[in-house]
């Protein structure tokens, strides 16, 4: 038997960050596009789209900068304020991780 657990980050009752968006913002600085990572997560532009906006406006912070079109096309990248996001909350999945096997340990008595 193992313990496993989701973690989300919550701001006035809606979702503020996620797995499913941190791997859309890892989906973007490695495909430099919006539309191809959204395209590779399966899910619409519009709907990779909306969750960046939700989460930039609920968090007060700017995720990507965005170029469009001309002769090279458009494109994506992650600010600063993304980077570290990411870091964030990947750090606190890592803590918790280790917290829900110890006590998971303690709890269940499994080793």
């Amino acid at each position: 038997m193992k313990a496993k657990f989701k973690i989300w980050l919550e701001e006035k009752g809606g979702v503020a960050f996620s797995e499913g968006r941190k791997m859309l913002l890892e989906a973007v600085d490695r495909l430099g596009s919006l539309n191809a990572a959204s395209k590779e997560l399966c899910m619409s532009y519009r709907a990779a789209w909306g969750k960046i906006k939700a989460t930039e406006k609920v968090l007060g912070i700017k995720l990507l900068e965005v170029t469009t079109g001309g002769k090279g096309g458009g494109g994506a990248t992650l600010t600063p304020a993304a980077k570290e996001l990411i870091s964030k909350y990947m750090k606190y999945k890592d803590r918790m991780a280790l917290l829900t096997e110890k006590e998971f340990k303690n709890i269940f008595g499994k080793k």
